[in-house]
């Protein structure tokens, strides 16, 4: 039940309370009947027309029965039809909701009355009502005539909205006709009619349009149509004019079937202006259990033009993409095996499509590691059939099995021993463009060692007690054989298996701190993870090479640190290293290092960045700071810079001022090739209400 709700049923609570005991109590001393909340009524003066059947209470009329509290001058009440009144500064509170107003006329039997000059307050979202008249129609209905709502404090709230007339359905849609928006009582927006959500439930109807100008887009205007189509689904739909590319119309469709089936999809077209061919966009997403147990899971992404994300795409993420991709899955288990389906589309916004290559479909097969008896040995078994199409190019189907034995020795205690041996097997089937069939069989030999070492360290704290270093040394060896294989057809990395012959020694260090956050019961928190590990290629080491070509054995070492100083703070390093460039300078000798570090402090403020590095692929660097120092005046920057390039990749800046009962977003972005803005504008209590700029018809605003 909502405050409004309660407001109102309390009232009647209260005139029933009132009355009823009040009748019982002049023949019954001990007060109102059994079972019910003790109430206590002040009065002046109390009177009974016998003939009439009216009871009327006057002079400081006081009710107080449990946290209800009614005050007013005088108060009626019709025994025979239920029909109560009270006047002369009534006031009524529950909790922290309160209803003020001159007179109050109401049915105690149907609840259903008026609030004459009234006020009320719901603490819950801090509404603030006023009007005239506020009628209460029916269990969720209700009226206002000459009223106006607001969620800001004060005798003069910085926004308000007025109307000659509010109808609201709780739990869905309050309706206004005439309303006039004011700041500061100050008017400045007429309509003639305005729905917008007193939610819980969802209720179909217009949202609010947007504008703005971009430099890609040119000058925006969208509209959106919000239909609910059941309890378990709805739609958006979106009409958009754009001066610079077309009209635009989208599709939005939600739903949820059964207990786990939900979904969005999504699609968008532009009509082109000016000779521009017409575009489109498609996106899927699901994931649920079909019958008979199938697992299905939908990632679907389609675009007619290459173009497209270039275009519409706001974050990094969406304009940077090479490829939009369709992914569906349908899988399910028994035991220790699975099965699954996959479909995978891809269209390539960056070259020739037509070459790029489609698995349509593909099967896989796998039955997890499986104990033989009481053994020690465990059975694997990795299958995959896939048909590869592409519309120009080699086409054809391979059929890739892989079973594999190992086995777990504990030769000494906390020692572990995992040898492992498998065969793979590939069989293809191809187009004329390729050998037709053919097949090929290679086996590979693998081990690890490896054992943990544990010690915890007391240290007595009131906050931190202890700390528990865990030690994971492992070595771990492969082998593959160098067989040729250029008589394979080549779709992926699988027909060319290189051969290996290598050991990895690692070692992975744990540092877990127990803390004592009080009730009893500690908790522990991980703040360092370290892992080094080191390759040696075993056939590199016994090639023999040319004369005076070096033998470089060693592969790069590899640090990785994950470091949370704090539940609030965090660093992560992974770097790569090569010692053979022993002639260059040594901070020249990383072949790739990824850095990024972070803190906040929980009340809005936060600093990040990120460092990220590929020998003669990229070099770039990220940051972005949170301010909330300036409260009310929030700031957020973001900035992507291309050291190998040397340019700015994107700036962005937020502006967000904060008051009491509403706040105004202003967004700036910066990129290579387009610059924009947003304004958003919410009003406390309703969610954002305008924007203006920015993307378009890329999902419902709630």
């Amino acid at each position: 039940m909502t405050p409004f709700q309660r407001l109102f049923s309390s009232l009647c609570v209260a005139g029933l309370l009132l009355w009823g005991p009040l009748a019982l109590a002049q023949s019954l001393p001990g007060g109102g009947p059994a079972g019910e909340e003790p109430v206590a009524i002040e009065a002046d003066q109390f009177s009974f027309d016998q003939q009439s059947g009216l009871y009327s209470a006057t002079g400081g009329v006081r009710l107080k029965q449990g946290e209800l509290t009614l005050q007013a001058e005088a108060v009626e009440w019709e025994a025979a039809t239920g029909d109560a009144r009270a006047q002369g500064g009534v006031r009524l509170e529950r909790e922290a909701d309160v209803m003020e107003g001159e007179a109050i006329s109401i049915n105690l039997e149907t609840g259903l009355g008026t609030v004459s000059r009234g006020r009320a307050f719901l603490k819950e979202r801090n509404f603030h009502l006023a009007g005239e008249e506020i009628e209460r129609l029916g269990e969720q209905d209700y009226r206002l005539l000459n009223g106006s709502f607001t969620t800001c404090d004060g005798k003069r709230p910085a926004w308000k909205f007025a109307a000659s007339r509010i109808d609201v359905s709780l739990g869905r849609l309050a309706r206004a006709r005439h309303v006039r928006f004011y700041l500061m009582d100050i008017p400045v927006l007429y309509l003639p009619y305005v729905a917008f959500p007193a939610k819980t439930e969802r209720e179909s109807g217009l949202l609010m349009p947007r504008f703005g100008y971009s430099d890609k887009r040119g000058t925006e205007v969208s509209l959106a149509y919000y239909q609910v189509l059941g309890q378990n689904m709805d739609a958006t739909l979106y009409l958009d004019h754009l001066s610079d590319l077309g009209l635009g119309t989208g599709l939005e469709y939600r739903y949820i079937f059964g207990d786990d089936n939900e979904g969005t999809a999504k699609g968008y077209h532009i009509t082109g202006v000016s000779g521009e061919a017409d575009r489109y966009a498609l996106d899927w997403q699901h994931q649920g259990t079909l019958p008979g147990r199938v697992r299905l899971t939908a990632d679907a992404e389609y675009v007619s033009h290459n173009d497209y994300f270039d275009d519409f795409g706001e974050a990094a993420e969406e304009y940077n993409k090479d490829q939009a991709q369709t992914v569906v899955t349908a899988g399910r288990h028994w035991g220790k095996g699975n099965l699954v389906g996959q479909v995978k589309y891809t269209k390539d916004l960056e070259g020739d499509n037509d070459l790029t290559l489609q698995r349509l479909p593909e099967v896989n097969y796998t039955l997890v590691r499986r104990r033989l008896g009481e053994t020690p040995f465990f059975l694997r078994f990795d299958g995959t059939s896939t048909h590869f199409w592409r519309r120009e190019g080699l086409k054809g189907e391979r059929l890739d099995l892989r079973p594999s034995l190992a086995a777990v020795f504990h030769p000494l205690r906390g020692l572990a021993f995992e040898p492992e041996v498998g065969y793979r097997q590939r069989w293809y089937w191809t187009s004329h463009e390729g050998p037709g069939t053919a097949e090929e069989g290679i086996y590979d030999l693998s081990a690890r060692l490896a054992t943990t070492l544990s010690r915890v360290y007391p240290l007595g704290g009131e906050r931190v007690s202890g700390v528990r270093h865990t030690l994971e040394p492992r070595l771990e060896y492969s082998y593959l054989p160098d067989d040729a294989q250029d008589h394979l057809p080549f779709f992926d990395s699988r027909d060319r298996i290189e051969g290996e012959n290598r050991l990895t020694l690692s070692f992975i260090n744990r540092f877990t701190a127990r803390l004592e956050e009080g009730g009893g019961t500690p908790t522990y928190h991980e703040f360092l993870y370290l892992r080094l590990a080191q390759e040696f290629d075993v056939g590199e080491f016994r090639r023999d090479g040319e004369p005076g070509e070096p033998e470089r054995p060693w592969g790069p070492a590899r640090a990785e640190i994950i470091l949370r100083p704090t539940r609030q703070s965090y660093l992560d390093l992974d770097a790569s290293y090569d010692f053979n460039l022993g002639s260059e300078p040594v901070t020249d000798r990383f072949t790739a290092y990824h850095g990024r570090a972070g803190v906040k402090d929980g009340e809005g403020n936060g600093l990040r960045a990120d460092y990220r590095f590929r020998r003669g692929l990229e070099e770039y660097v990220s940051g972005g700071v949170d301010l909330a120092w300036l409260a009310p005046v929030y700031v957020g920057y973001e900035q992507r810079y291309d050291l190998d390039g040397g340019r700015d990749l994107e700036q962005v800046l937020n502006l967000e001022y904060r008051a009491q009962c509403w706040s105004i977003l202003l967004t700036l972005r910066d990129r290579l090739d387009d610059r924009s803005f947003i304004v958003g504008f919410s009003l406390g209590g309703l969610g954002r209400v305008a924007r203006v700029g920015g993307s378009f018809g890329g999902g419902s605003e709630e």
